[in-house]
Protein backbone atom coordinates (compact mmCIF):
# COMPACT_ATOMS: atom_id res chain seq x y z
CA UNK A 1 0.00 0.00 0.00
CA UNK A 2 1.14 3.87 -0.48
CA UNK A 3 3.60 5.38 1.58
CA UNK A 4 2.63 9.52 1.88
CA UNK A 5 4.32 12.05 3.20
CA UNK A 6 2.32 15.18 4.27
CA UNK A 7 4.50 18.47 4.76
CA UNK A 8 3.85 22.16 4.60
CA UNK A 9 5.29 25.34 5.53
CA UNK A 10 5.27 25.96 9.67
CA UNK A 11 1.60 27.16 10.18
CA UNK A 12 0.00 25.63 7.14
CA UNK A 13 -1.65 22.77 9.28
CA UNK A 14 -0.03 19.85 8.48
CA UNK A 15 -0.71 18.47 12.00
CA UNK A 16 -4.50 19.20 11.35
CA UNK A 17 -4.51 17.07 8.38
CA UNK A 18 -2.84 14.50 9.55
CA UNK A 19 -5.00 14.58 12.98
CA UNK A 20 -8.27 14.24 10.56
CA UNK A 21 -6.52 11.01 9.11
CA UNK A 22 -5.53 9.35 12.27
CA UNK A 23 -9.33 10.22 13.33
CA UNK A 24 -10.26 8.21 10.16
CA UNK A 25 -8.06 5.62 11.73
CA UNK A 26 -5.21 6.00 9.02
CA UNK A 27 -1.43 5.34 10.85
CA UNK A 28 0.32 8.73 10.61
CA UNK A 29 3.89 8.69 11.96
CA UNK A 30 4.76 12.69 13.55
CA UNK A 31 8.44 12.96 12.54
CA UNK A 32 8.68 15.41 15.12
CA UNK A 33 7.77 13.57 17.64
CA UNK A 34 10.05 10.52 16.30
CA UNK A 35 12.69 12.70 16.87
CA UNK A 36 12.31 13.35 20.11
CA UNK A 37 11.76 9.93 21.01
CA UNK A 38 15.16 9.49 18.96
CA UNK A 39 17.20 12.39 21.22
CA UNK A 40 15.68 10.36 24.18
CA UNK A 41 16.76 6.74 23.44
CA UNK A 42 18.95 6.75 21.23
CA UNK A 43 22.54 6.09 22.45
CA UNK A 44 24.27 6.75 19.25
CA UNK A 45 22.23 9.95 17.92
CA UNK A 46 22.86 11.16 21.49
CA UNK A 47 27.37 10.51 21.09
CA UNK A 48 26.93 12.15 17.33
CA UNK A 49 25.48 15.02 18.75
CA UNK A 50 28.10 15.37 21.58
CA UNK A 51 30.55 15.02 19.42
CA UNK A 52 29.03 17.52 16.78
CA UNK A 53 27.73 20.18 19.51
CA UNK A 54 29.30 19.60 22.74
CA UNK A 55 27.68 18.02 25.51
CA UNK A 56 26.03 21.34 26.07
CA UNK A 57 23.57 20.51 23.69
CA UNK A 58 21.87 17.53 25.76
CA UNK A 59 20.07 17.27 28.79
CA UNK A 60 18.65 14.13 30.23
CA UNK A 61 15.90 12.84 28.27
CA UNK A 62 16.15 14.64 25.30
CA UNK A 63 18.03 18.18 24.10
CA UNK A 64 18.82 21.71 25.35
CA UNK A 65 16.31 23.18 23.42
CA UNK A 66 17.22 26.76 24.75
CA UNK A 67 20.57 25.65 22.91
CA UNK A 68 19.64 24.68 19.45
CA UNK A 69 17.36 27.55 19.73
CA UNK A 70 19.64 30.25 20.20
CA UNK A 71 22.50 28.92 18.43
CA UNK A 72 21.21 26.44 15.58
CA UNK A 73 18.21 28.25 14.44
CA UNK A 74 19.84 31.03 13.61
CA UNK A 75 22.66 29.80 12.04
CA UNK A 76 22.32 28.07 8.16
CA UNK A 77 25.38 26.17 8.71
CA UNK A 78 24.65 24.96 12.56
CA UNK A 79 20.68 23.73 11.53
CA UNK A 80 22.45 21.71 8.34
CA UNK A 81 25.09 19.95 10.72
CA UNK A 82 22.14 18.91 12.98
CA UNK A 83 20.10 17.59 10.23
CA UNK A 84 23.60 15.84 9.13
CA UNK A 85 22.99 13.94 12.17
CA UNK A 86 19.80 13.25 12.84
CA UNK A 87 17.85 12.85 9.41
CA UNK A 88 20.19 9.09 8.94
CA UNK A 89 18.62 8.02 12.24
CA UNK A 90 15.07 9.49 11.41
CA UNK A 91 15.52 7.89 7.47
CA UNK A 92 15.70 4.15 9.63
CA UNK A 93 12.84 5.50 12.20
CA UNK A 94 10.50 5.94 9.03
CA UNK A 95 12.04 3.17 6.95
CA UNK A 96 10.84 0.67 9.90
CA UNK A 97 7.50 2.42 10.35
CA UNK A 98 6.83 1.35 6.52
CA UNK A 99 8.09 -2.07 6.81
CA UNK A 100 5.62 -5.06 6.21
CA UNK A 101 2.23 -5.65 4.78
CA UNK A 102 -0.51 -2.93 5.03
CA UNK A 103 -3.51 -2.73 3.47
CA UNK A 104 -4.61 1.16 3.75
CA UNK A 105 -1.95 4.01 3.18
CA UNK A 106 0.07 4.98 5.57
CA UNK A 107 1.50 8.53 6.25
CA UNK A 108 4.16 10.80 7.48
CA UNK A 109 3.83 13.89 9.11
CA UNK A 110 7.35 16.08 8.38
CA UNK A 111 7.66 19.71 8.64
CA UNK A 112 10.94 19.79 6.18
CA UNK A 113 10.53 17.04 4.35
CA UNK A 114 12.65 18.44 1.40
CA UNK A 115 15.55 18.59 3.17
CA UNK A 116 15.42 14.63 3.82
CA UNK A 117 15.83 13.45 0.96
CA UNK A 118 16.58 10.04 2.39
CA UNK A 119 12.95 9.56 3.59
CA UNK A 120 11.41 11.29 0.50
CA UNK A 121 12.88 8.35 -1.64
CA UNK A 122 10.91 5.91 0.83
CA UNK A 123 7.58 8.02 -0.55
CA UNK A 124 4.89 7.18 -3.19
CA UNK A 125 3.67 10.48 -2.71
CA UNK A 126 3.63 13.97 -1.57
CA UNK A 127 0.88 15.81 0.31
CA UNK A 128 1.56 19.56 0.61
CA UNK A 129 -0.52 21.76 2.76
CA UNK A 130 -0.88 25.57 2.53
CA UNK A 131 -2.60 28.21 3.90
CA UNK A 132 -1.89 31.89 2.89
CA UNK A 133 0.90 33.24 4.57
CA UNK A 134 -0.51 36.02 6.65
CA UNK A 135 -2.74 33.45 8.00
CA UNK A 136 -0.14 31.23 8.68
CA UNK A 137 1.40 34.33 10.72
CA UNK A 138 -1.11 34.86 12.86
CA UNK A 139 -2.02 31.25 13.33
CA UNK A 140 1.79 31.36 14.73
CA UNK A 141 1.13 33.94 16.68
CA UNK A 142 -2.24 32.93 18.42
CA UNK A 143 0.20 29.70 19.46
CA UNK A 144 2.27 32.01 21.56
CA UNK A 145 4.77 32.70 18.85
CA UNK A 146 6.77 36.57 19.02
CA UNK A 147 5.53 38.05 15.55
CA UNK A 148 9.23 38.43 15.25
CA UNK A 149 9.97 35.10 15.61
CA UNK A 150 7.36 33.43 13.68
CA UNK A 151 8.42 36.04 10.75
CA UNK A 152 12.06 34.67 11.10
CA UNK A 153 10.67 31.11 10.61
CA UNK A 154 8.19 31.32 7.52
CA UNK A 155 11.34 32.97 6.22
CA UNK A 156 13.81 30.06 7.22
CA UNK A 157 10.69 27.61 5.19
CA UNK A 158 10.13 29.74 2.28
CA UNK A 159 10.44 27.35 -0.53
CA UNK A 160 11.20 24.22 1.71
CA UNK A 161 7.42 23.21 0.31
CA UNK A 162 7.56 23.35 -3.45
CA UNK A 163 6.45 20.46 -5.42
CA UNK A 164 9.00 20.96 -7.68
CA UNK A 165 11.58 19.73 -4.64
CA UNK A 166 9.56 16.43 -5.01
CA UNK A 167 10.60 15.28 -8.38
CA UNK A 168 9.42 11.64 -9.25
CA UNK A 169 6.88 11.67 -7.06
CA UNK A 170 3.11 12.07 -7.14
CA UNK A 171 2.54 15.46 -5.66
CA UNK A 172 -1.23 16.72 -4.06
CA UNK A 173 -2.07 20.19 -3.15
CA UNK A 174 -4.02 20.32 0.02
CA UNK A 175 -5.29 24.11 0.44
CA UNK A 176 -6.14 25.05 4.58
CA UNK A 177 -7.84 28.20 5.33
CA UNK A 178 -8.45 27.14 8.09
CA UNK A 179 -12.63 26.19 7.03
CA UNK A 180 -11.95 22.47 8.97
CA UNK A 181 -15.14 20.98 6.97
CA UNK A 182 -13.03 22.14 3.34
CA UNK A 183 -9.97 20.73 4.24
CA UNK A 184 -11.45 17.32 5.11
CA UNK A 185 -13.42 17.21 1.98
CA UNK A 186 -10.24 17.03 -0.27
CA UNK A 187 -8.80 14.77 2.28
CA UNK A 188 -11.68 12.00 1.86
CA UNK A 189 -11.53 13.32 -2.24
CA UNK A 190 -7.57 12.07 -2.60
CA UNK A 191 -8.40 9.03 -0.35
Amino acid sequence: MKKIGITGAIGAGKSFAAALLRERGFEVLDADAAVHGLYRDCTALRAEMTAAFGPECLVEGGVNRRFFVERVFADKAAREKLEAVVYPHLTEAVRAFFEGDFERPRFLEAALLSRAPGIVALLDEVWIVDAPEELRLRRLVDRGLDEGDARRRIQDQRGACDESLFAGKTVRKLLNTGDAASLLRQLEEIL
